[in-house]
């Protein structure tokens, strides 16, 4: 995993003067997180980057700890608010606290192999999350991002948006091990590559995988709508074709 912290500093410094403005995402999730968690009062970001969610978070009047490991936490530097706090750090090994009433990581999960996802839902159910609390998750869903394989996209400098770097992506996907993998350069020095590769659950495997971490697929949202997940399925279009993730509500499991 030695590519992540290289990899979301230097795209950050590509994007983050534009990316790192709140925007209707931001207040989405914590929107959501109210409906899911009613009686939360603090939480616990991890991967927060640029940190727009946890600055919204404790605008709402959240006590929020929000962990970055890269470079994209100098962009946090912005917000202000008595009951925000960033920690620059891993989060495999970073003291972030204890007895959070949510455990929120937005957009980031499957980082690694299996064995790191399980190393990191341990911590969030033995040091974290306390016994009523919540862990909010956004999983790469498969069913959609398997279909980017061999997509290619070029974006232009457009400095008047902040966008200041003429870049090009392509994307292919890994069908035996379910990774997303995403490749991104400069297109004036393609030959400085910088790519990330994010492990992909179906809700099946995710349950597999939560098998002795210490917690339990409560309910799933596609889009902000509650799928059911003992229910009777039908053509469930988002997961199926039009989100390229879902949030995983996962709670305590003893």
């Amino acid at each position: 995993m030695d590519w992540i912290d290289n990899f979301y500093s230097k795209t950050g410094k590509w994007w983050g003067p534009v990316e790192s403005e709140i925007t209707d995402r931001d207040h989405e999730r914590v929107a959501l997180l109210k409906k899911i968690c009613p009686n939360a009062k603090t939480v616990l970001e991890l991967g927060s980057g640029y940190g727009n969610t946890a600055a919204v978070t404790a605008e709402a009047g959240y006590k929020v700890v929000a962990n970055e490991l890269s470079e994209r936490i100098e962009f946090a530097k912005q917000f202000k608010h008595d009951n925000l706090r960033f920690i620059k750090g891993d989060f495999y090994d970073t003291d972030l606290g204890s007895d959070y009433d949510v455990v929120a990581y937005w957009n980031g999960f499957g980082i690694g192999a299996d064995t790191d996802q399980r190393r990191l839902l341990k911590r969030i159910a033995n040091e974290w999350l306390n016994d009523k609390g919540k862990a909010l998750v956004d999983i790469g869903n498969p069913f959609v991002r398997s279909s980017w394989n061999g997509k290619q996209e070029h974006k232009d400098a457009n400095p008047e948006l902040g966008y200041m770097h003429t870049i090009d992506e392509i994307t292919t996907y890994d069908p035996v091990n379910n990774r997303f993998v995403d490749t991104w350069w400069e297109s004036d020095n393609p030959n400085e590559k910088l790519t990330q590769s994010l492990r992909n659950y179906t809700p099946a495997d995710l349950i597999l995988l939560l098998e002795g971490a210490g917690l339990k697929l409560e309910s799933i949202y596609v889009a902000g709508e509650e799928l059911q997940i003992d229910g009777e399925y039908g053509n469930f279009k988002a997961l199926l074709e039009e989100e390229q993730e879902y949030l995983a509500v996962l709670v305590k499991s003893n």
